[in-house]
C-alpha cells in the first residue's frame, strides 16, 4: 500500500509523512528529495537553471519510477504542491494509491510559507501581500488535481500534527 500525502506547499506534508512512516514503522520518501538525489541538484537549482517545465517533466517520471519499482509492503510518499498538475501524476496517484489532500486555508498557508520562503522556488522574493495573491491564485489552478486525485480530504487549518495523523490513521 502506498500512501501519499498532498497539498499546497507549506500544509506540512513532508512533517506528517515522516510522522505518520514512524507511527506505521514503515519508508516514507519525499518526491522533491527523491528527485535531487537522483538528478544530484536541488529543487531550486533545477527550477533556475531548467525552469519549471523541466522540472515537472523529471516529476513525471521519478513518480513513475517511484510507483513501479516499489517494493515496500506500506509506503508513505509526500508530493511536492505541484506535482498534481500534471494529468499523467495525477493518474498514477489515483489508481495506485491511497491519496491524502491536506487542506488549509489561504491565510494559515501564507503564514506558513512566510516562515520558510528560503526553501520555496515559487514564493522566495514575494512581499506579504504579493504572497498571499500568488498562493491564492496557485491554490486555485492546483485545487482540482488535489481534488481529483484525492482518496480522502483533511482540513488541516487549526489542528495539531498529533489531530492531523489521529485522522488519517482512522481514514486508511
Amino acid at each position: 500500500m502506498v500512501i501519499t500525502l498532498t497539498g499546497f506547499m507549506g500544509v506540512g506534508k513532508s512533517t506528517i509523512a515522516e510522522r505518520l512512516s514512524a507511527h506505521l514503522f514503515c519508508k516514507h520518501i519525499d518526491l522533491d528529495k527523491y528527485i535531487e538525489t537522483l538528478h544530484n541538484l536541488s529543487v531550486e537549482e533545477i527550477f533556475t537553471t531548467h525552469g519549471e517545465a523541466y522540472f515537472r517533466k523529471m516529476e513525471e517520471q521519478a513518480l513513475a519510477r517511484l510507483l513501479e519499482e516499489n517494493k515496500e509492503k506500506i509506503l508513505v510518499l509526500s508530493l511536492g504542491g505541484g506535482a498534481l498538475i500534471s494529468q499523467k501524476n495525477r493518474v498514477l496517484i489515483k489508481e495506485k494509491t491511497t491519496c491524502i489532500y491536506l487542506k488549509a486555508g489561504v491565510e494559515t498557508l501564507c503564514q506558513r510559507l512566510l516562515k520558510s520562503r528560503k526553501a520555496r522556488p515559487l514564493v522566495v522574493q514575494e512581499s506579504e501581500n504579493d504572497l498571499r495573491s500568488k498562493i491564492h491564485n496557485l491554490k486555485e489552478a492546483r485545487e482540482p488535481g488535489y481534488v481529483e486525485s484525492a482518496s480522502h480530504i483533511v482540513l488541516v487549518d487549526d489542528l495539531s500534527i498529533k489531530e492531523i495523523l489521529i485522522i488519517i490513521l482512522k481514514l486508511i
